[in-house]
């Protein structure tokens, strides 16, 4: 049972509940974390999902992405997430942005970082069924073709970062 930190409108802790009670209920006062991870050619890593998560099986998502624990800081839920689904570990991240809900219309309060890596990746062959090396002209191709192949706020954050010229 995984329990999420539930915060009010200037993203404070204001209580705590069941990640399914969460999602259950459409709230969107908890917090997340996704990182962009480019090679040094500036592909992007984009892993697909397994057939057997419970939301967004088989979509194409951010290189890694995760709930902030209760009590966790959304810098450390990062650097575990990165070390769970991808095997990376003794890198520095660089923050990139931060959301609120609103700000974008996503899930969730959430920060995203950046990180250039070039090494062979240790991924989590349970939760993801391939990683993909893609450019940004082949992102946007999949996801003019078709958004829905992409975990559900994919799409609207790779548009904010070519809009502030991240990618």
């Amino acid at each position: 049972m995984e329990y999420l930190d539930l915060v009010n409108e200037n993203d404070e802790v204001i209580g705590k509940e069941e990640r399914d009670i969460i999602y259950k209920n459409g709230w969107r006062n908890f917090r997340v974390i996704n990182i962009m991870i480019f090679t040094s050619d500036n592909k992007i890593i984009v892993p697909k999902r397994s057939n057997n998560r419970r939301v967004f099986p088989n979509c194409y998502d951010c290189s890694v992405g995760g709930h902030v624990s209760s009590g966790e800081t959304y810098e450390h839920a990062a650097y575990r997430e990165l070390e769970e689904e991808l095997g990376i570990t003794n890198v520095e991240l660089e923050e990139i942005g931060y959301f609120k809900p609103n700000d974008l219309n996503t899930s969730a309060f959430s920060k995203m970082y950046k990180l250039v890596y070039d090494k062979e990746l240790n991924y989590d062959k349970e939760g993801i069924q391939a990683i993909y090396y893609m450019t940004k002209d082949e992102i946007n191709k999949l996801i003019q073709e078709d958004e829905t192949q992409f975990k559900g706020d994919y799409p609207k954050f790779f548009k904010w970062l070519q809009k502030n010229k991240i990618i």
